[in-house]
């Protein structure tokens, strides 16, 4: 088995070096006992760790693990004040929290929510500023927090220290680093299995370095370009001010590697092409891929726009994605995989299969108020392609209305949507007026968008189905699922003076919010939409009693889907 530390070779490059042992703290809980339960964070953590510990130099024994009940405030500051008498001048310390977080805007204070603290009992949570003392007081050459909750970066400083130098110069160099998935807001748990979009990506770069070391400032830059272009959230990386930075920075060194002051390699320029390209993630530098997507939208034009005007159009888009920014380089990614798809197809299902991104592209584009022009000439000129030629048309027999209803019944119960729709479309030009396959063509698609939303696994997808069917099949699971992806708690507290006028307070949640209070008594209920957090007031006497006290139910849901209720008894 490989030593301990950063360096593995002989005595005399371990001296120069500085042998000395890297400690890792993972805590992540999904099993709160007051807090919406996550369902990643453990898996996330523990994946991060077989990866340091089988492809880095990172031993089993320096590693310690708080996971779910384990992680309560009394072990996380217990966990800390070990390490600052464990961890030496030569060692090194990473440092993983995933979990909820809290930020109170009134004091400009962060926090991790520990698994047994009440909700909004910030007395309870673990301060930022209290962590950033005990980062302080560990003695080690390196410390790099990586930290995967929302609210993550209040912990840095309003004031930027920028980027590292050379990184030749500065493995001896003591350092002080944080990678947040996010700024002051909230950021996505992922689906339920996998992994959050922070994670995914800082556990990607680290499988798939291709270097004997990897400097923190290389791996920052890579998940923050990664994440920001794939989810809707800003990861920031930048040293941790007043913890004892010295302007160094943390290196991952694989098992084997044996670094020597002065020779460690900084990541080539061309890095990002040695690793393996992600299934299903756009390249973080987006505007040349919006550039190409812009290409290729102009071939699949080039036969219906003048080619002087199409230039001007691809100059004025490109523009465009400066200005318009993540939405923007998402239409434009979509489009460029439409168009490849249309440009590459052989036969039918090829076909089908450009028309569904194009589908996909126009819905984006009507949601962010973009061009739609090219994604309807691609699924016009789709279905075009689809269409049977016309001797085709004439030597097939042709089905009446009965039986192409009778087919697209049994394709819609073997959940073959597509094909369904096809031929009740198909029955309907026989007879417009057929209620029963409109009514079927109808779900058929519903199904196909719900599909398209599940296949994007986005707020903006789920979304984009709640819109065309707010009261349909699968809007309740959509709620639920937009509702999942965002790692924080909605809460409001109440009063009740002796004239029955309440007053709820939010606490935390987006708005807008919607409030509920049904009087239990009848059911009869008051529904009040409030813009923001400010205090909202809702006059209860009319559900005034003479037969003792009654009780109202009250429900707030946020815009997010996030929802609360609490009962209380009326006074009078």
């Amino acid at each position: 088995m490989a030593d301990k530390g950063i360096d593995l070779g002989d005595a005399g490059s371990a001296s120069a070096a500085g042998a000395g042992a890297n400690y890792l703290l993972a805590i992540a809980i999904d099993e709160y006992q007051h807090c919406p339960r996550l369902y990643n964070c453990v898996n996330d953590a523990r994946r991060l760790i077989g990866v340091l510990s089988t492809q880095y130099q990172f031993e089993k024994e320096n590693t310690f693990t708080l996971f779910n009940e384990q992680a309560t405030e009394h072990a996380i500051i217990s966990m800390f004040k070990r390490l600052v008498r464990l961890v030496g001048p030569q060692d090194n310390l990473l440092v993983l929290f995933s979990g909820h977080g809290e930020y109170e805007q009134e004091i400009d204070e962060g926090y991790w929510i520990p698994v047994d603290a009440p909700l909004g009992h910030t007395n309870e949570y673990v301060a930022n500023s209290r962590i950033v003392k005990y980062i302080k007081a560990i003695n080690s050459r390196h410390t790099f927090l990586i930290v995967d909750s929302c609210f993550s970066g209040s912990l840095f400083a309003s004031r930027s220290l920028g980027a590292a130098g050379d990184a030749n110069r500065l493995y001896d160099i003591p350092s002080r680093w944080l990678l947040t998935a996010g700024r002051n807001e909230v950021v996505s748990d992922g689906q339920p299995g996998a992994h959050s979009p922070f994670a995914d990506n800082v556990i990607y770069f680290l499988e798939n370095n291709p270097d004997p070391g990897l400097p923190v400032t290389t791996l920052i830059s890579q998940v923050v370009n990664a994440v920001i272009h794939n989810a809707r959230q800003t990861p920031r990386g930048e040293p941790l001010q007043d913890a004892g930075h010295r302007g160094g920075q943390f290196h991952f060194f694989r098992k084997g590697a044996a670094p020597v002051p002065g020779t460690v390699r900084t990541a080539a320029p061309e890095l990002a092409a040695a690793i393996p390209p992600r299934p299903g993630y756009r390249k973080y530098g987006w505007i040349a891929v919006a550039a190409i997507a812009l290409a290729a939208a102009w071939l699949l034009l080039r036969n219906t726009a003048p080619a002087a005007a199409g230039k001007t159009e691809a100059g004025e888009q490109l523009e465009r994605v400066g200005e318009n920014g993540a939405p923007q380089a998402r239409y434009d990614s979509l489009l460029a995989a439409a168009a490849k798809s249309f440009q590459t197809a052989a036969g039918r299902e090829q076909y089908e299969e450009a028309l569904a991104l194009f589908t996909r592209v126009l819905g984006w584009a009507e949601e962010n108020g973009l061009d739609t022009g090219p994604a309807e000439e691609g699924i016009r000129q789709c279905r075009a392609r689809l269409a049977p030629p016309e001797a085709e048309k004439n030597s097939a027999p042709e089905e009446d209305y009965a039986s192409l209803l009778a087919k697209g019944q049994s394709l819609f119960q073997n959940g073959r949507f597509a094909a369904a729709a096809r031929a009740l479309e198909e029955a309907l030009r026989l007879d417009p007026q057929g209620k029963e396959a409109r009514s079927l063509l109808k779900k058929c698609r519903e199904e196909l968008d719900w599909q398209r939303a599940e296949e994007t696994s986005t707020d903006a997808g789920y979304r984009a189905y709640l819109r065309a069917y707010p009261d349909g099949r699968h809007a309740q699971t959509a709620q639920q699922k937009i509702a999942a992806l965002y790692r924080y708690e909605l809460y409001f507290t109440t009063s009740l003076n002796q004239d029955n006028l309440l007053t709820i307070n939010i606490g935390k949640g987006k708005a807008p919010f919607e409030i509920t209070v049904t009087y239990l008594a009848t059911g009869e209920q008051i529904r009040k939409t409030a813009p923001d957090t400010q205090p909202l007031q809702v006059s209860l006497s009319r559900f005034n009693s003479t037969e003792g006290k009654q009780m109202v139910e009250i429900v707030v849901r946020d815009d997010n889907f996030k929802a609360k209720g609490q009962k209380m008894p009326l006074l009078k």
